[in-house]
């Protein structure tokens, strides 16, 4: 009867740890938004002409495994157009990322990448509405955009100038630099969002960052790194104009 026991009990133990050894995911599980905030090289998507001639869009949304390098090394379709899914994923799968760190190991990561293809029906100066959705104005390089429309309005140079909202900016980001994390603030534990209000030439450069609220101590880490960004040119009516927008940068101490 012993032995019975203890051969029941050995078969227990096995099967636990090669349960326990199966929950372990080869794929951390990491929230979209996370994980857009550690984006570094963003490609923007080319609109299929045979959709666009069509008048298709909409959003696309993938499944994206993110090796310990931050590269993207596979992406499945979750849902969207068949006509829009091959022009994201082909933009995606060049996109890189700063490698998550858990327990101080970069780890692979799964994560959802939203990507929206959007087609304007009318210009600018017929829309009339100050941050509404429903389309940008002239569209943007690519027929990529979030849906939000911002006012224009004439820089002191004399230019063009639209405000946009920081979801339509970041469609448009083509290069992202990473702040470098201050280390006095490392050493003080100081973490945080600086919110920036960036003005973005008409060649897509970051032409001047004005800080709107953070750290004091991680702000100039956050304006040194987005000085480098760069975007699309935004088009208004076919022609490049000025961008106002604002930008977050996240700083998060890994425990």
């Amino acid at each position: 009867m012993s032995r019975h026991f203890m051969a029941a009990l050995l078969l227990l133990i096995t099967l636990v740890s090669v349960g326990g050894a199966q929950a372990v995911p080869q794929y951390v599980r990491i929230v979209d938004s996370v994980m857009a905030d550690r984006l570094v090289a963003k490609v923007a998507p080319a609109y299929p002409p045979l959709a666009r001639q069509a008048r298709i869009q909409g959003q696309v949304i993938l499944k994206a495994h993110i090796n310990k390098s931050g590269d993207v090394e596979n992406l499945q379709l979750i849902s969207g157009h068949p006509m829009l899914a091959p022009a994201a994923i082909e933009a995606v799968k060049q996109w890189k990322y700063i490698p998550y760190v858990f327990n101080g190991e970069p780890v692979k990561v799964e994560t959802n990448v939203t990507v929206n293809f959007t087609l304007a029906d009318k210009p600018a100066a017929e829309e009339g509405a100050d941050d509404v959705p429903g389309g940008i104005p002239g569209g943007i390089p690519g027929g990529m955009s979030t849906g939000v429309v911002g006012t224009v309005s004439n820089a002191p140079n004399g230019a063009k100038r639209v405000r946009v909202s920081s979801g339509v900016a970041q469609g448009l980001l083509l290069a992202k630099v990473a702040p470098q994390y201050p280390p006095d603030a490392r050493e003080q534990h100081i973490q945080g969002v600086v919110v920036l209000r960036a003005l973005i030439d008409k060649e897509g450069n970051v032409a001047s960052v004005q800080v709107i609220t953070g750290p004091q101590e991680l702000a100039p880490a956050a304006i040194e790194a987005v000085k480098q960004w760069k975007y699309k040119p935004y088009l208004l009516n076919g022609t490049p104009v000025e961008v106002d927008t604002q930008i977050q940068v996240n700083f998060t101490l890994v425990p």
